[in-house]
């Protein structure tokens, strides 16, 4: 999974290239009726819900989670949230995992949600695991308005992280910076793994709520050691918070740069586009003072 946060609503304009593409879509129907072809599924997506993590020209996905066909059937409940503060925060369990499932499949490329429900569930059951929900208190379902998941030891990083993640992170972080990384246990480098709101909840802080709540965590988790030699003991041993975005991803960028995230490097053509086009990985850092 990417690193993810708010949306960004596209533009309703009719451009000459939309145009242009709208009659070479009728001339392809056109060829697939001739020859006996199925015309692929498409869903009817309203833009403004579609997320910033994926790549632009992507075909719009289903909208799967519980809160689209929640907030449709109960419009009201929008009155009631203004802001951030109007929401619940809560931890999340091994039984949100098909809405977590859901939610990634609506946010990120297809490519980057593996295993579904399934690996969702052992992802939040994972000890070295931090990961928070928004819901609308008024709804007794509970249903996710927005997500956020953060790795927390080293062993969480390389069970499932990745073992590209782990050698991006050790070479560009925790050598260079000289942060402890040494231990399974070791929780000096947090790393943001998904963070999400859905469309309809848009500019309302909710991403940087869900951010700041799994940064105060990832420290309160990472217990400072006492010192021996006279010096100051800090209130926690995080050192740092990373996180990788696809380049595109401008709004999630814009976000991270706000709460005071850093860009450290970026790796050309990671990140598949639509067509043969690729996408620079960026690779982001928070440092605790």
């Amino acid at each position: 999974m990417q690193a993810s946060t708010c949306f960004v609503q596209p533009s309703t304009e009719t451009s000459p290239r939309l145009k242009s593409l709208r009659r070479a879509g009728g001339l392809i129907n056109k060829l697939r009726a001739k020859e006996g072809r199925p015309k692929p599924e498409l869903h009817d997506v309203d833009p403004a819900l579609l997320s910033s993590a994926l790549p632009p020209g992507s075909t719009a996905p289903a909208l799967k989670a519980r809160s689209h066909a929640l907030l449709e059937a109960r419009p009201e409940l929008l009155k009631d949230v203004s802001s951030a503060s109007d929401l619940k925060l809560s931890a999340m369990r091994a039984e949100d995992a098909q809405d977590l499932a859901d939610l990634q499949e609506e946010w990120f490329p297809k490519e980057s949600c593996r295993g579904g429900a399934p690996w969702c569930a052992e992802l939040l059951s994972h000890e070295g695991v931090l990961a928070f929900k928004a819901t609308i208190p008024q709804d007794e379902t509970q249903a996710p308005v927005g997500i956020i998941v953060a790795l927390a030891t080293k062993q969480a990083f390389e069970e499932l992280g990745g073992e590209a993640t782990v050698d991006i992170l050790r070479s560009q972080l925790t050598i260079p910076k000289y942060i402890p990384w040494d231990s399974p246990e070791r929780r000096e480098l947090g790393y943001v793994l998904s963070l999400g709101t859905i469309g309809e909840l848009r500019r309302r802080g909710l991403g940087n709520a869900l951010l700041q709540r799994a940064l105060a965590e990832l420290r309160a988790a990472a217990k400072a050691s006492p010192s021996f030699l006279g010096e100051e003991t800090k209130d926690t041993a995080l050192r740092a918070v990373a996180l990788h975005l696809a380049d595109y991803n401008r709004v999630a960028r814009t976000c991270y740069e706000r709460a005071g995230f850093k860009m450290i490097k970026e790796e050309p053509d990671c990140y598949a586009g639509v067509g043969r086009r690729m996408h620079s990985s960026l690779l982001y850092a928070l440092f605790i003072e």
